[in-house]
């Protein structure tokens, strides 16, 4: 098991050193950017929680304390200065390096030193330049301003009273996924907000409900008939442990594993899924082995588990501690409901409705939009030095709230995607690269009705089956990409997929078919000309019945709407490799 996580560690460390050694060496390459952030994200979590598991708590240090710093920059709370490129380029070498070490002697107890001066200057840098009022950097700094932490805590009391309204409203929430959804955002605010403060329990605590939520929309179930039971002991153990402040009292979580536990074990996870965040095996395993569970039907059926233990992939103890860990949180979230209706049997409402302001609320996306190119506007201009600092605290709130805007239609998309895949028994990964161009660049309001029609498209026509991918010798997921990058005065949106391609023989017989283009002429088409003939005359190749297979590309309305944006539209297809749509409109759109 050592020699298969250190091969796979390795491979995941030779896929994310060369963009952080290229950043370091040119850090003027935002379009590398997001890509090095978020792979060594999950690098160094797979790192930890792999080499946890494994006993190897010196190479875990610096991995754990990366992704604390990697986790504050995505979050928006840290900038990935040059210094911070460093060491992250330092982490991954140390890794590399670490690896070939622990192989050989089959202990990392020789990097002890070398990993606890690499972690001490990451958390010390994840540290460095904070402005929380007296620039701290530890719980015990910030208990000292009373002042200061009374204040945040006030904030954060109130943004959990209203998380703990909604769960007392569950079940008048549950049936709205748009609310649990808002309820979700609001979970992910509070988290960015508890870990710029360092209060990591806090943070997990949101984390895991936030998490917990987001799989119960995309349909997966409780396993407790009063899930809101143990969201409410958790909610309520962050909410003592705030009110204890005023009385002198530590920002600690009481009995903080066992409500994290709790939260956790609220739904089943995959056993396939378990085993990817222990380290045992990787999601292209666990694909395969699925693959290969589905073959088995009519036969005696097998576990998945069963599967990767007789591809020898894990051995069956592995699977059996793995299920006991899971019955262990499951236990634990039963005991928590249990304890939850003891505590409350006899407890006052804690809050009144009028006491439970909303501290969200809907808004028109496109007014959202303009309202901060707005703000932009204002702070571009020269403006009397009284109301500089009002400019730039609206300027820094609207970036915040366009950030989590954004999150909003990534998930939505990815929603999208696996919801599509699922109706026609397909297997697709979706991935998003170019986020920052995205963010500041793209009105996600007005592009959002542009992207879904392509992602669609891809999903539905281009995707082929996991069967026939498998038969043609690709890999059973589909591969789809939305990339947004700056080119010039424009800005590309490209939505790309590596299914089937368009058939431009098949195209160009339908439009000699239904008369749209002369014989003689056809072969001088390009395939963007051919569409666009199509496009056209949908009525018409609809009616004959020999539009069926295009009929519902979707990519007709997005070319009229590019064109109310002054935009344009390119496309590259090559049979059986896949095709691409780009989207260009000028920046000023």
């Amino acid at each position: 098991m050592l020699e298969s996580f250190v091969d796979e560690s390795r491979k995941r460390v030779s896929g994310v050193l060369p963009l952080v050694q290229a950043l370091v060496l040119q850090p003027d390459q935002a379009d590398l950017l997001p890509q090095a952030i978020s792979s060594g994200f999950h690098l160094f979590q797979s790192i930890k929680r792999a080499g946890a598991f494994l006993g190897l708590a010196h190479l875990t240090a610096p991995a754990e304390a990366m992704g604390y710093l990697l986790d504050r920059v995505r979050a928006g709370v840290l900038p990935l200065t040059p210094q911070r490129l460093g060491l992250l380029a330092e982490s991954c070498t140390f890794l590399d390096q670490g690896l070939v070490l622990i192989l050989r002697e089959k202990t990392d107890q020789r990097l002890a030193a070398s990993a606890a001066a690499l972690s001490a200057a990451i958390f010390e840098s994840a540290h460095a330049g904070e402005d929380h009022g007296n620039e701290l950097a530890e719980i015990g700094a910030m208990l000292e301003d009373n002042e200061l932490c009374l204040q945040e805590c006030e904030h954060f009391e109130r943004l959990l009273a209203t998380v703990e309204q909604e769960f007392v409203l569950w079940d008048f929430i549950a049936v709205d996924h748009r609310r649990v959804g808002n309820l979700c955002r609001l979970l992910h605010s509070l988290r960015q907000n508890f870990a710029s403060c360092h209060l990591d329990a806090f943070a997990r605590l949101c984390m895991a409900l936030e998490s917990t939520l987001n799989r119960y929309i995309q349909g997966e179930f409780f396993q407790t008939e009063y899930p809101e039971r143990v969201f409410l002991r958790g909610i309520d153990a962050m909410r003592e442990a705030l009110s204890g402040l005023a009385l002198g009292k530590n920002l600690v979580v009481a009995d903080f594993k066992h409500h994290l536990a709790a939260v956790q074990g609220l739904i089943r996870q995959p056993i396939g899924e378990l085993l990817i965040e222990a380290g045992l095996v990787d999601a292209r395993t666990v694909d395969e082995a699925l693959t290969t569970q589905q073959s088995l039907q009519g036969k005696q059926p097998l576990r998945l588990g069963e599967v990767l233990v007789a591809m020898g992939e894990v051995t069956e103890e592995q699977v059996l501690d793995i299920l006991q860990e899971q019955q262990g949180k499951r236990a634990r979230a039963q005991e928590a409901e249990a304890a939850f209706a003891a505590a409350r049997l006899n407890a006052p409402a804690s809050l009144s409705f009028a006491q439970a302001a909303p501290q969200e609320v809907g808004m028109d996306g496109r007014k959202f939009a303009r309202m901060i190119a707005v703000i932009k506007q204002i702070t571009a201009v020269s403006l009397p030095e009284a109301l500089q600092p009002l400019a730039a605290e609206a300027h820094a709130l609207a970036l915040a709230c366009n950030r989590e805007a954004f999150s909003w239609y990534v998930r939505h998309f990815q929603r999208l995607v696996q919801d599509l895949a699922r109706r026609h028994q397909k297997k697709v990964n979706l991935s998003v690269h170019g986020e920052d161009v995205l963010l500041e660049e793209v009105d996600m309001s007005a592009f959002a009705d542009l992207l879904a029609p392509l992602l669609r498209n891809s999903v539905v026509h281009g995707l082929e089956s996991a069967e026939d991918r498998v038969r043609l010798g690709k890999h059973a997921s589909g591969r789809l990409t939305l990339t947004a990058l700056r080119q010039g005065k424009e800005i590309w949106v490209c939505v790309e997929d590596d299914g089937r391609g368009f058939d431009r023989a098949k195209l160009a017989a339908l439009n000699v078919a239904c008369g749209l283009i002369a014989a003689e002429k056809v072969e001088q088409c390009s395939l963007f000309e051919l569409l666009q003939a199509f496009w056209a005359n949908q009525d018409l190749v609809t009616g004959t019945g020999r539009g069926d297979r295009f009929a519902c590309t979707g990519l007709g309305a997005v070319q009229a709407q590019l064109q109310r944006m002054q935009g344009r539209l390119e496309m590259w297809s090559s049979p059986g490799k896949g095709a691409r749509v780009t989207l260009r409109v000028p920046q000023a759109s």
